[in-house]
């Protein structure tokens, strides 16, 4: 219902802001149609096609960075590299200063990071394409591949890492060989990444609207905490997941934008 609610609010605001005419131009409506056409998508034979285009710009990204791209990229990797270090620290310190309120508010945020958040995109979908509001249609498409493209690519990373949870391990260096142990499972997270994508993509498409970046991006925040309140994960490991979440969700959703579409007709 919450999501229901939320989407039904972004579709209202959109259908507002669209049908306000610009004095200072001759032909408003026509200008914002023309833009709106450039991002839409419907789901047909030619989304499913563009997830392997999608996939590989995502993949190349790093081939193509600059200095700058480069220079924040080796900065989060040491931030990163930092938590890792203070994260048997950090695992005392918030199961001991564990509480009521903090456990019910934990309760209530995590489920952002499954349930909920698997559940937005296609409930965009389906608000879109019930209202007529093709923007909301698209937004729902173009997240449901962000969050495919960025759920292969964490559990790919899974098998990879092979780092123990924090509630099985007795130090924060619990590591397996790559593909070799069952359970070993912990890094990325993915309630982390999984949200993070949701955060992303929402701010991206609907960046007009100020609220919706921060209201989205506090919300994953918070079900990333949750996961290192409930001790099933490590603090490096909500960061690795965010960020992946984070970045990969940019490069497709750029990738989205990159050859222009007709605006569905219902």
């Amino acid at each position: 219902m919450i999501i229901y609610i939320f989407i039904t609010q972004l579709a209202e605001a959109q259908t507002d802001s669209s049908s306000i005419p610009n004095p200072a131009l001759p032909d408003s409506s026509a200008i914002i149609s023309a833009t709106d056409t450039a991002t839409y998508y419907k789901l047909n034979k030619d989304y499913i096609k563009s997830f392997i285009p999608a996939l590989t710009y995502t993949l190349s990204r790093p081939a193509h960075w600059d200095k700058k791209e480069w220079m924040r990229f080796s900065l989060l990797a040491a931030g990163t590299g930092a938590l890792l270090l203070a994260d048997w620290e950090i695992r005392n310190v918030v199961q001991h200063n564990r509480s009521n309120a903090g456990e019910s508010f934990a309760r209530v945020v995590e489920p952002f990071g499954n349930t909920y958040g698997l559940y937005l995109f296609p409930a965009m979908y389906a608000v879109g394409a019930i209202t007529k509001q093709p923007k909301i249609e698209s937004a729902g498409l173009t997240g449901a591949k962000a969050l495919a493209i960025s759920t292969v690519i964490y559990t790919a990373s899974k098998k990879l890492i092979r780092r123990n949870r924090p509630d099985a391990a007795s130090s924060s260096w619990d590591y397996a060989a790559p593909f070799a142990k069952p359970g070993y499972t912990s890094s990325p997270s993915g309630h982390s990444n999984t949200i993070f994508t949701a955060a992303t993509l929402i701010a991206l498409e609907f960046k007009d609207h100020k609220w919706v970046g921060p209201l989205a991006y506090t919300i994953a925040t918070a079900t990333a905490a949750s996961r290192i309140y409930h001790n099933r994960h490590w603090a490096s490991d909500v960061v690795l997941g965010s960020l992946m979440g984070h970045f990969v969700t940019k490069a497709v959703w750029k990738a989205s934008q990159k050859k222009p579409r007709r605006v569905p007709k219902y």
